[in-house]
């Protein structure tokens, strides 16, 4: 054999390690801390990236008891998608250090806060401490429940997908394209279906549906627990129940992962009023498995609850 066939044999073999072996060709490690995230992720990264989700939709997100798969997933991870405004405080932190990835820590480009470019509501106008509760003193971190929102955040774990895999970035920006069409449809059918129910006045257990009622104009301001993540009591219960007397409200909202024995008990003392459990996240009842279903079911459980109680 020619010196020259030798030369272009070793070329080949060489081309064909790097295929085969390249990281080029290796699926991106996505980690998200909420299942809403990991859906929306996996609409725009397709077959791109492996997608891990750290909680279920019935988990509630301020409260989460880290567990070891999570470290070696994120220790693995090119790239972490939080909620952010401090949501996650009690947990991501933490795993972030101990997963010693340099690439997922903030400021680094595998680390995606999708709440960026949100408009945030509920920003404390005055100061705050702990002895007030779980208070976020970004504002109102349950901005998911907003399909606009939802955009945004596609956006920004599109952003992050193509800062680490930049080849294929055409590829992630038309999955993110024909997620912001579908989400903006949803957006048109869901506001017509609430038309009617404009103006509506629920109360909610925690402050957790003020983008879903800002988006689909209704009203829950008025909240059972008296400061976040501490049980209210009796005596500003009384006071809620006062208040919807006179209001005239019969619709308590509550999440999955909530003691509902505080909401029973105001609605109780509410002649005609009923609790409603809302999923809140993707995965949070058995019929909520994608974000629009989810956003659907939770307006389509407020409009049956208007209608019994009228």
């Amino acid at each position: 054999m020619s010196s020259i066939k030798i030369h272009k044999h070793f070329q080949w073999i060489v081309l064909s390690f790097l295929f085969v072996f390249s990281p080029l060709s290796a699926k991106v490690s996505l980690v998200s801390s909420l299942p809403d995230i990991k859906y929306i992720a996996e609409q725009v990264a397709g077959d791109r990236a492996d997608v891990y989700g750290m909680i279920r939709g019935t988990d509630d997100p301020h409260f989460v008891m880290t567990r070891p798969d999570f470290l070696v997933k994120l220790s693995e991870a090119d790239v972490l998608c939080v909620i952010g405004l401090d949501l996650e405080i009690g947990w991501i932190p933490y795993l972030q250090q101990q997963s010693r990835n340099m690439k997922i820590q903030k400021g680094q480009p595998g680390y995606c806060d999708t709440s960026f470019g949100v408009k945030i509501l509920g920003e404390p106008t005055v100061m705050m401490d702990r002895s007030m509760g779980d208070m976020h003193i970004y504002g109102n971190p349950h901005y998911w429940n907003d399909p606009i929102n939802a955009i945004q955040m596609a956006q920004n774990i599109k952003n992050a997908l193509t800062r680490v895999d930049p080849l294929n970035g055409d590829y992630y920006e038309g999955n993110f394209s024909s997620f912001k069409k579908r989400l903006i449809q949803l957006t048109k059918e869901e506001m017509k279906k609430m038309e009617p129910y404009f103006g509506l006045k629920v109360a909610v257990f925690h402050d957790q549906f003020v983008y879903l009622a800002s988006r689909f104009k209704f009203n829950a301001n008025l909240t059972i627990e008296e400061r976040p993540g501490v049980p209210p009591s009796v005596r500003y219960m009384d006071q809620v129940i006062s208040y919807m007397i006179a209001e005239k409200i019969k619709i308590i909202l509550i999440g999955p992962y909530h003691n509902p024995k505080y909401a029973e008990y105001v609605s109780s003392k509410v002649p005609g009023s009923v609790v409603v459990t809302l999923p809140v996240s993707v995965g949070g009842s058995s019929e909520a498995s994608t974000y629009e279903d989810t956003l659907r079911l939770m307006l389509q459980k407020i409009r049956d609850a208007s209608d019994k109680t009228k």
